[in-house]
Protein backbone atom coordinates (compact mmCIF):
# COMPACT_ATOMS: atom_id res chain seq x y z
CA UNK A 1 0.00 0.00 0.00
CA UNK A 2 2.73 2.64 0.84
CA UNK A 3 4.50 1.40 -2.42
CA UNK A 4 1.18 2.33 -4.35
CA UNK A 5 1.13 5.58 -3.20
CA UNK A 6 4.74 6.05 -3.45
CA UNK A 7 4.24 5.52 -6.85
CA UNK A 8 1.29 7.82 -7.44
CA UNK A 9 3.41 10.64 -5.80
CA UNK A 10 6.54 10.02 -7.90
CA UNK A 11 4.07 10.07 -11.13
CA UNK A 12 2.37 13.29 -10.61
CA UNK A 13 5.59 15.22 -9.95
CA UNK A 14 7.30 13.59 -13.12
CA UNK A 15 4.12 15.18 -15.09
CA UNK A 16 4.80 18.58 -13.55
CA UNK A 17 1.01 17.89 -12.12
CA UNK A 18 1.95 20.51 -8.61
CA UNK A 19 -1.65 21.07 -8.07
CA UNK A 20 -3.10 17.59 -8.12
CA UNK A 21 0.46 16.54 -6.24
CA UNK A 22 -0.70 19.23 -3.50
CA UNK A 23 -3.90 18.21 -3.34
CA UNK A 24 -3.19 14.53 -3.50
CA UNK A 25 -0.53 14.80 -0.34
CA UNK A 26 -3.32 16.85 1.48
CA UNK A 27 -5.30 14.01 1.00
CA UNK A 28 -2.91 11.80 2.17
CA UNK A 29 -2.27 13.55 5.36
CA UNK A 30 -6.06 13.56 6.11
CA UNK A 31 -6.20 10.07 5.65
CA UNK A 32 -3.23 9.88 8.43
CA UNK A 33 -5.14 11.90 10.79
CA UNK A 34 -8.08 10.12 10.52
CA UNK A 35 -6.54 6.53 10.96
CA UNK A 36 -4.33 7.44 14.07
CA UNK A 37 -7.94 9.16 15.11
CA UNK A 38 -9.21 6.04 14.41
CA UNK A 39 -6.54 3.69 16.41
CA UNK A 40 -6.87 6.14 19.29
CA UNK A 41 -10.77 5.89 19.46
CA UNK A 42 -10.12 1.70 19.38
CA UNK A 43 -7.61 2.44 21.84
CA UNK A 44 -9.89 4.36 24.25
CA UNK A 45 -12.65 1.60 23.82
CA UNK A 46 -10.32 -0.73 24.70
CA UNK A 47 -9.29 1.57 27.68
CA UNK A 48 -13.03 1.89 28.61
CA UNK A 49 -14.33 -1.68 28.38
CA UNK A 50 -11.01 -2.68 30.88
CA UNK A 51 -12.08 0.17 33.05
CA UNK A 52 -15.54 -1.33 32.95
CA UNK A 53 -14.79 -4.80 33.87
CA UNK A 54 -12.81 -3.63 36.69
CA UNK A 55 -15.57 -1.68 37.47
CA UNK A 56 -17.91 -5.01 37.99
CA UNK A 57 -16.06 -6.50 39.45
CA UNK A 58 -15.66 -4.29 42.20
CA UNK A 59 -19.19 -3.62 42.40
CA UNK A 60 -19.27 -7.34 43.08
CA UNK A 61 -16.92 -7.91 45.64
CA UNK A 62 -18.61 -4.94 47.33
CA UNK A 63 -22.02 -5.94 47.02
CA UNK A 64 -20.54 -9.41 48.90
CA UNK A 65 -18.79 -7.17 51.62
CA UNK A 66 -22.11 -4.81 52.15
CA UNK A 67 -24.51 -7.92 52.30
CA UNK A 68 -22.35 -9.08 55.05
CA UNK A 69 -22.65 -5.77 56.67
CA UNK A 70 -25.57 -5.92 56.56
CA UNK A 71 -26.78 -8.60 58.11
CA UNK A 72 -24.24 -7.75 60.76
CA UNK A 73 -25.65 -4.66 61.32
CA UNK A 74 -29.31 -6.64 61.98
CA UNK A 75 -27.61 -8.69 64.32
CA UNK A 76 -26.54 -5.98 66.51
CA UNK A 77 -29.72 -4.06 66.39
CA UNK A 78 -31.17 -7.24 67.44
CA UNK A 79 -29.03 -8.18 70.21
CA UNK A 80 -29.04 -4.18 71.15
CA UNK A 81 -32.95 -4.53 71.28
CA UNK A 82 -32.96 -7.58 73.79
CA UNK A 83 -29.95 -5.67 76.00
CA UNK A 84 -32.63 -2.85 76.10
CA UNK A 85 -35.32 -4.87 76.94
CA UNK A 86 -33.14 -7.01 79.91
CA UNK A 87 -32.17 -3.50 81.24
CA UNK A 88 -35.37 -2.76 82.09
CA UNK A 89 -36.53 -5.45 83.58
CA UNK A 90 -33.44 -5.12 85.62
CA UNK A 91 -34.61 -1.33 86.26
CA UNK A 92 -37.77 -2.50 87.72
CA UNK A 93 -35.72 -4.61 90.46
CA UNK A 94 -35.02 -1.89 92.24
CA UNK A 95 -38.94 -1.64 93.63
CA UNK A 96 -38.13 -4.28 96.60
CA UNK A 97 -41.62 -5.45 95.88
CA UNK A 98 -40.52 -6.66 92.24
CA UNK A 99 -37.06 -8.01 93.37
CA UNK A 100 -38.96 -9.79 96.14
CA UNK A 101 -41.22 -11.96 93.17
CA UNK A 102 -38.01 -12.50 91.35
CA UNK A 103 -35.84 -15.82 91.68
CA UNK A 104 -32.02 -15.71 91.94
CA UNK A 105 -31.68 -18.06 88.76
CA UNK A 106 -33.88 -15.25 86.89
CA UNK A 107 -31.80 -12.35 88.41
CA UNK A 108 -28.55 -14.18 87.03
CA UNK A 109 -29.72 -14.63 83.66
CA UNK A 110 -31.08 -11.28 83.31
CA UNK A 111 -27.05 -10.11 84.90
CA UNK A 112 -25.56 -12.83 82.55
CA UNK A 113 -27.36 -11.34 79.37
CA UNK A 114 -25.93 -8.01 80.31
CA UNK A 115 -22.54 -9.12 81.31
CA UNK A 116 -21.80 -11.90 78.57
CA UNK A 117 -22.32 -9.62 75.35
CA UNK A 118 -21.07 -6.15 74.75
CA UNK A 119 -22.31 -3.46 72.88
CA UNK A 120 -20.58 -3.77 69.21
CA UNK A 121 -20.83 -3.88 65.73
CA UNK A 122 -18.06 -4.92 63.58
CA UNK A 123 -18.38 -4.29 60.04
CA UNK A 124 -16.42 -6.06 57.61
CA UNK A 125 -14.04 -3.29 55.55
CA UNK A 126 -11.61 -4.84 53.52
CA UNK A 127 -12.54 -4.46 49.98
CA UNK A 128 -13.97 -1.12 50.48
CA UNK A 129 -10.48 -0.02 52.08
CA UNK A 130 -8.99 -1.56 49.12
CA UNK A 131 -10.17 0.09 46.80
CA UNK A 132 -9.95 3.89 48.69
CA UNK A 133 -6.05 3.02 49.65
CA UNK A 134 -5.16 1.95 45.87
CA UNK A 135 -6.97 5.34 44.87
CA UNK A 136 -9.70 2.73 42.60
CA UNK A 137 -12.59 4.57 43.71
CA UNK A 138 -12.79 6.75 40.57
CA UNK A 139 -13.53 3.91 38.43
CA UNK A 140 -16.66 3.67 40.27
CA UNK A 141 -18.71 5.81 37.87
CA UNK A 142 -22.24 6.61 39.46
CA UNK A 143 -21.34 9.84 41.89
CA UNK A 144 -23.71 9.39 44.28
CA UNK A 145 -22.18 5.48 45.26
CA UNK A 146 -18.65 6.84 45.04
CA UNK A 147 -19.49 9.76 47.49
CA UNK A 148 -21.60 6.77 49.94
CA UNK A 149 -18.96 4.84 49.78
CA UNK A 150 -16.19 7.17 50.83
CA UNK A 151 -18.27 8.57 53.53
CA UNK A 152 -19.02 5.27 55.19
CA UNK A 153 -15.66 5.07 57.08
CA UNK A 154 -16.65 8.57 59.05
CA UNK A 155 -20.25 6.96 59.79
CA UNK A 156 -18.25 3.90 61.70
CA UNK A 157 -15.88 6.29 63.36
CA UNK A 158 -18.68 8.82 64.58
CA UNK A 159 -20.44 5.19 65.66
CA UNK A 160 -17.30 3.90 67.38
CA UNK A 161 -17.12 7.05 69.53
CA UNK A 162 -20.67 5.91 71.10
CA UNK A 163 -19.45 2.16 71.43
CA UNK A 164 -16.86 3.93 73.79
CA UNK A 165 -19.29 5.32 75.91
CA UNK A 166 -21.48 2.13 76.23
CA UNK A 167 -18.10 0.17 76.74
CA UNK A 168 -17.05 2.85 79.67
CA UNK A 169 -20.30 2.19 81.43
CA UNK A 170 -19.71 -1.53 80.59
CA UNK A 171 -16.90 -1.58 82.73
CA UNK A 172 -17.75 0.29 85.40
CA UNK A 173 -20.58 -2.61 85.61
CA UNK A 174 -18.42 -5.32 85.59
CA UNK A 175 -16.20 -3.21 88.60
CA UNK A 176 -19.22 -3.23 90.44
CA UNK A 177 -20.12 -6.66 90.13
CA UNK A 178 -17.13 -7.81 90.73
CA UNK A 179 -16.64 -6.06 93.88
CA UNK A 180 -20.35 -6.61 95.38
CA UNK A 181 -21.74 -9.79 93.19
CA UNK A 182 -20.62 -13.11 92.44
CA UNK A 183 -19.64 -14.29 88.88
CA UNK A 184 -19.79 -17.76 89.89
CA UNK A 185 -23.45 -17.69 91.06
CA UNK A 186 -24.51 -16.24 87.61
CA UNK A 187 -22.25 -18.85 85.97
CA UNK A 188 -24.11 -21.64 88.14
CA UNK A 189 -27.37 -20.36 87.88
CA UNK A 190 -26.95 -20.11 84.57
CA UNK A 191 -25.44 -23.76 84.09
CA UNK A 192 -22.51 -22.99 82.27
CA UNK A 193 -20.57 -24.95 84.59
CA UNK A 194 -21.13 -26.70 87.35
CA UNK A 195 -18.54 -26.41 90.39
CA UNK A 196 -17.06 -29.26 91.97
CA UNK A 197 -15.15 -27.51 94.78
CA UNK A 198 -16.98 -24.72 97.37
CA UNK A 199 -16.60 -20.79 97.54
CA UNK A 200 -16.97 -17.78 99.81
CA UNK A 201 -18.42 -16.06 96.57
CA UNK A 202 -21.61 -19.13 97.15
CA UNK A 203 -22.98 -17.00 100.25
CA UNK A 204 -22.97 -13.39 98.09
CA UNK A 205 -26.32 -12.60 97.12
CA UNK A 206 -26.58 -10.95 93.69
CA UNK A 207 -30.18 -9.60 94.67
CA UNK A 208 -28.05 -6.94 96.84
CA UNK A 209 -26.73 -5.89 94.27
CA UNK A 210 -30.08 -3.56 93.53
CA UNK A 211 -29.72 -1.78 96.99
CA UNK A 212 -27.08 0.43 95.44
CA UNK A 213 -28.09 3.47 93.98
CA UNK A 214 -24.32 3.47 92.28
CA UNK A 215 -25.76 -0.07 90.15
CA UNK A 216 -28.98 1.81 89.05
CA UNK A 217 -27.28 4.86 87.99
CA UNK A 218 -24.79 2.62 85.65
CA UNK A 219 -27.62 0.36 84.38
CA UNK A 220 -29.72 3.64 83.44
CA UNK A 221 -27.07 5.39 81.86
CA UNK A 222 -26.61 1.98 80.15
CA UNK A 223 -30.14 1.76 78.63
CA UNK A 224 -29.73 5.47 77.95
CA UNK A 225 -26.78 4.44 75.79
CA UNK A 226 -28.24 1.37 74.22
CA UNK A 227 -31.36 3.05 72.67
CA UNK A 228 -29.30 6.11 71.71
CA UNK A 229 -26.87 3.34 69.73
CA UNK A 230 -30.23 1.64 67.63
CA UNK A 231 -31.40 5.26 66.66
CA UNK A 232 -31.08 6.64 63.56
CA UNK A 233 -27.47 8.77 64.50
CA UNK A 234 -25.91 5.71 64.63
CA UNK A 235 -26.81 2.08 64.32
CA UNK A 236 -29.91 3.01 62.38
CA UNK A 237 -27.94 5.42 60.42
CA UNK A 238 -25.36 2.54 59.36
CA UNK A 239 -28.15 0.18 58.44
CA UNK A 240 -29.69 2.88 56.42
CA UNK A 241 -26.06 3.72 54.54
CA UNK A 242 -25.56 0.10 53.68
CA UNK A 243 -29.20 -0.45 51.78
CA UNK A 244 -28.78 2.33 50.16
CA UNK A 245 -25.47 1.04 48.96
CA UNK A 246 -26.27 -2.06 48.39
CA UNK A 247 -29.31 -0.56 46.12
CA UNK A 248 -26.96 1.27 44.12
CA UNK A 249 -24.61 -1.10 43.38
CA UNK A 250 -27.25 -3.63 42.43
CA UNK A 251 -28.72 -0.82 40.26
CA UNK A 252 -25.06 -0.72 38.82
CA UNK A 253 -24.74 -4.25 38.08
CA UNK A 254 -27.81 -4.29 36.38
CA UNK A 255 -27.41 -1.90 33.92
Amino acid sequence: MIKFFRHIRQRLLSENKFSKYLLYAIGEIVLVVIGILIALQINNNNNYNEQRKVEQEYLMSLQTEFDTNLNKINTSIQENEQRIQTLEKLLTLFDKNVLDTVSHRETSQMLGSIYGNELKYLPSTGVLNDIISSGKLNIILNKNLRQHLASFESSLNYTSMQLKGAKTTDNGLRTLLYEKGSVRNIIMDMKFIDFEYPSISEKVNNKLLFNSVEFENYLLNYLLLAKATNGPRFFGGIKGEVESILKEIGQELGK
